[in-house]
């Protein structure tokens, strides 16, 4: 790691935008069923064989091994390990127009592609993963190079290595200082870095000089100031109403309460539970009180003729997907629009929830 005093809080932000899209790399050539299959299925397949009971076709769904591997018709659509006696290869691989799946109606085609990566996910074994947000992560294997000629400074640096050597790539050459400084301080704080701070690195001879860099824009206020971007996003923050003439409110407390707590390291759990339950913390403080904003985010409708509790019940709705998003990577907006097809229970009661505490703290 750069900087061993980084409070994990601080890592959290800066590395799971850059760690993340090379996860899968350490795992060998393997299809994934997240990563991979549902992609594919989801674009030429759910459809008619998917979860919705109602629009499902010749009683098959797709979506879970015991569906796809129930023998209809004499035979099963997946066999796991045998692609050779499984009814999906033959009809993806099909030329007869009766028999081709997708049909030749579908407006989507397989690629030669996408069908190879099913045959040789059945041929693995047909491996079904549960959504990706119940999956618990897994520290990665680190790529290791026995004779690389270029440097690995890091774990980082090898994962991304291992992906330019998969798409035979060779790696740009190491940038230049200026240029390092230029990119670093940008992307930690938003702004461009001072001239003299720029003479100063460029410099700096020692081993640990962009280590010395990194570690001064982390205990930088700007730290906070770029990275509650993100956090905003999420959140839906706005500083109108977004109604009628979209008037101003007063929601940026709130903000600079992200900003300051980026910066001082608070512990993702805890920022969390505050933003979610801060004012019903026993004693709360004043700021645990303002964390809890995050669930005011909402868009508000001031207009004198609206009915009241619709507002209420939109706003109920609103924080519930917004939690589901944030939280726990669930789009239930959707799963509320196909209800006949999941478990209503959790949504319900995370609804219920937020519906029975009222908008403002009782005086």
């Amino acid at each position: 790691m750069l900087c061993d005093e980084v409070d994990p809080m601080k890592r959290f932000f800066q590395l799971a935008f850059l760690v993340a899209p090379f996860a899968a790399l350490a795992v060998e050539q393997e299809i994934g069923f997240n990563r991979d299959v549902v992609p594919i299925l989801a674009d030429t397949c759910f459809k008619c064989h998917g979860p919705d009971r109602a629009a499902r076709k010749a009683d098959l769904r797709v979506d879970s091994l015991a569906g796809a591997t129930q023998v209809l018709h004499g035979a099963a659509t997946i066999v796991p390990g045998h692609p050779e006696q499984s009814a999906m290869i033959a009809r993806i691989f099909s030329d007869d127009p009766k028999k081709i799946m997708p049909p030749p109606s579908h407006p989507r085609k397989l690629t030669e592609q996408e069908k190879q990566i099913f045959k040789t996910w059945i041929a693995q074994g047909a491996k079904y993963e549960p959504h990706w947000a119940f999956i618990a992560p897994k520290r990665p294997d680190v790529p290791q190079f026995s004779n690389s000629k270029f440097q690995i400074s890091n774990p980082i640096d090898a994962f991304v290595l291992a992906k330019l050597a998969d798409e035979k790539i060779a790696p740009s050459p190491e940038a230049e200082k200026t240029t390092l400084i230029r990119r670093v301080t940008f992307d930690l704080t938003g702004l461009p870095p001072t001239l003299e701070e720029v003479d100063s690195f460029v410099a700096d001879a020692s081993s640990n000089a962009f280590e010395k860099v990194v570690n001064r824009l982390l205990k930088s206020p700007a730290y906070g100031e770029r990275w509650c971007w993100d956090w905003l996003d999420a959140a839906r923050y706005a500083d109108s109403n977004g109604f009628q003439g979209d008037p101003d409110r007063t929601m940026w407390p709130w903000r600079d309460w992200v900003t300051k707590q980026l910066n001082a390291n608070m512990p993702y759990d805890q920022f969390i539970v505050e933003q979610i339950a801060g004012d019903l913390i026993s004693n709360a403080t004043p700021d645990q009180v303002m964390a809890s904003g995050f669930n005011r985010n909402h868009m508000h409708n001031g207009e004198g003729g609206r009915i009241a509790e619709e507002t209420r019940v939109e706003n109920v709705f609103d924080r519930t997907e917004t939690v589901g998003t944030v939280f726990l990577g669930l789009t239930i907006g959707k799963m509320i629009t196909y209800v006949q097809s999941v478990s209503l229970k959790v949504i319900i009661a995370v609804i219920c929830g937020f519906a029975n505490f009222p908008i403002t703290r009782e005086p």
